[in-house]
């Protein structure tokens, strides 16, 4: 298995286990669970699609350590994770970890989030929109399941 396809199955686990009433990780794993997740969209990142465009998501996730941040820049066929960031995001996303987690491997899909009020989206809603497109709409299976593609 290669470590993409362990990640993905171990996010999986951790969602479906959330969706169970499962309780929220412990808190010193809260970090942890949030760098794997984002960890996760970089491996997805698709330059080809993502073209020449260029912004920064920011991802506002309630955890029960309280809000915590996190940034996806994307730039010049490149993309870059961090906790921190100077300057402005063109987009803020807000959701709560276990919600995170499922739509990551697609146990959650953002439409679905979104109208239900799960999902927040504050800043350029369009930029937004790309998320889909730039990180894979398949997001929730394996690389090389052969379902990589839109």
């Amino acid at each position: 298995m290669t470590a993409p396809e362990a990640m993905f199955h171990q996010l999986r686990n951790i969602a479906r286990s959330s969706a169970a009433a499962t309780p929220s990780p412990p808190p010193d794993e809260v970090e942890a669970l949030l760098d794997l997740v984002f960890e996760w969209f970089r491996t997805r990142f698709s330059p080809e699609r993502a073209a020449r465009a260029s912004g920064v998501f920011h991802y506002e996730i309630d955890t029960p350590l309280g809000v915590r941040h996190r940034y996806v820049a994307v730039g010049e066929g490149a993309c870059t994770t961090s906790a921190t960031l100077d300057g402005a995001p063109d987009a803020t996303i807000g959701l709560a970890l276990p919600d995170l987690v499922a739509l990551a491997v697609g146990e959650l899909k953002g439409t679905d989030a979104f109208v239900g009020g799960r999902l927040k989206i504050s800043g350029d809603v369009f930029f937004a929109m790309n998320w889909i497109e730039w990180f894979g709409a398949r997001s929730g299976h394996p690389p090389g399941s052969g379902t990589d593609t839109a």
